[in-house]
């Protein structure tokens, strides 16, 4: 039996201590995980904005202040939309408490507009005043529904804003580091890489890279844009608040499949009101804005930066979504677009 040349041990010993680190660093970590991971995909989606802007600067602007400034916009960004929900939601908990304390006190009969929903109206109508139409019943109903318990629902959504925005503010700091060292860390990555994996993984790396741009631009940018189309739909057609509902559409225009109930409920809401002709060029326009963004632009923005099909697109969209979460609308075609290059390289090397 051969022993161990101490230089074989040393390797060995060295080996077993970086995984130990990297793992005690995953473990102290793990509470910023997330928040670290957002900036690494913000970071890397906009870099070529990032570097173009730092172009238009002055030569001596020092580095840490073109990435406070560009941090402070994704910041903007990213605060706007949430402080604007935060407030929506607030305006809803109250016109909410005054519903239920009004339908406790005098009862509410049904909306007369609700009875003319196609196929379900009568029905709605029925269940309605059944359980709401008088004080007795409402009381009934809505018992469980008091200031205590909307206290406490309240309660539960401020402390989840109050998570988000703190998970907001490490991935903005984070983001911060990131823009001002990137091309260091960025070159770095890539000897590491090297060193491991070869240039095969090099490639691996850069096809990465390529296909979280392009995730985010095919989901943010293509998701944002059928919002915007949709928004100004809705505001043609007389539907209350579209700016909100277009911010509905536009956020789940990023999960397949699921901007049609927002549109399509919209229709009926005008069916109910008598507007036929708007329900039905809301419902044609809505499904023609989504079938050219899937089947057009969003394939190409995604799969077009690894050939990446669109079979494949939307497997790791939906996959990622219920591995990952939110995280994973981009995780996920990340990961297939790596599996898929690793397949192709291992097939097509000799």
């Amino acid at each position: 039996m051969t022993s161990m040349t101490p230089t074989t041990y040393q390797k060995t010993a060295r080996i077993i201590a970086s995984v130990l680190f990297v793992l005690m660093g995953f473990w102290i970590l793990h509470g910023f995980l997330v928040a670290m991971a957002w900036a690494f995909l913000i970071a890397i989606a906009t870099w070529p904005f990032y570097s173009w802007a730092r172009l238009k600067l002055p030569r001596k602007t020092p580095s840490w202040v073109s990435s406070l400034l560009f941090t402070l916009l994704v910041g903007a960004l990213l605060f706007g939309p949430l402080i604007y929900g935060v407030f929506k939601a607030g305006q809803e908990a109250i016109v909410l408490g005054q519903f239920i304390a009004h339908a406790q006190r005098e009862g509410a009969p049904a909306p007369e507009w609700l009875q003319h929903i196609p196929f379900i109206g009568n029905w709605l109508t029925i269940r309605w005043n059944s359980n709401l139409a008088t004080p007795e019943a409402a009381s009934k109903t809505l018992a469980h529904i008091d200031s205590a318990f909307l206290f406490r629902w309240g309660k539960t959504i401020g402390f989840q804003v109050i998570h988000r925005m703190e998970v907001l503010a490490f991935t903005l700091l984070t983001l911060f580091f990131l823009y001002r060292d990137g091309r260091i860390l960025g070159k770095k990555s890539l000897c590491l890489i090297r060193k491991l994996l070869g240039t095969s993984g090099e490639r691996y790396a850069l096809h990465l890279v390529s296909v979280i741009r392009g995730t985010v631009n095919g989901l943010i940018l293509v998701s944002l844009g059928e919002g915007i189309l949709l928004g100004i739909a809705y505001a043609i057609v007389g539907l209350p608040d579209p700016v909100t509902l277009g911010g509905i559409t536009g956020i789940l225009a990023m999960i397949p499949f699921a901007a049609p109930p927002v549109f399509c409920t919209a229709a009926l809401f005008l069916i109910a009101q008598g507007m036929i002709i708007q329900a039905i060029g809301i419902v044609i326009f809505g499904f023609s804005v989504l079938f050219i963004a899937d089947h057009f632009i969003r394939p190409v923005l995604i799969g077009g930066a690894v050939n990446l099909p669109f079979y494949w697109v939307l497997l790791g969209t939906l996959g990622g979504l219920s591995t990952f979460g939110l995280l994973g609308l981009f995780a996920g075609p990340t990961i297939i677009a790596a599996l898929l290059v690793a397949w192709k390289d291992f097939v097509d090397t000799p």
